[in-house]
C-alpha cells in the first residue's frame, strides 16, 4: 500500500515538473504595474520569487546572484 502511494506521488511530481511553464532566468519587473501584471497573470501553481532591491547594495547584488543560479537549477519556479 505504501509502495504504490509513493508510486503515485512520483508520477503525480513528474507531471506537475513536466507539463508547467519553464522559465529558467531571473527577470527583472521594471514598474509596480509589471510587478502586479506578472503576479496577477500567473498561474496558481506556479511559484513566483521576487527580490525588490536596491542598487549598490552589497547583499542585494550577492541575492540578485543566487537568485540567477537558482533559477536556471528551479526552471519550474519564476525568480523576479
Amino acid at each position: 500500500c505504501l509502495r504504490k502511494y509513493r508510486k503515485r506521488c512520483m508520477q503525480d511530481m513528474h507531471q506537475w515538473l513536466s507539463f508547467g511553464p519553464k522559465y529558467g532566468s531571473l527577470s527583472e519587473l521594471q514598474s509596480g504595474e509589471q510587478f502586479l501584471e506578472t503576479i496577477e497573470k500567473e498561474r496558481k501553481t506556479t511559484t513566483v520569487i521576487v527580490h525588490i532591491y536596491e542598487d549598490g547594495v552589497k547583499g542585494c547584488d550577492l541575492l540578485n546572484s543566487s537568485l540567477t543560479c537558482l533559477a536556471a537549477e528551479y526552471s519550474m519556479v519564476r525568480f523576479c
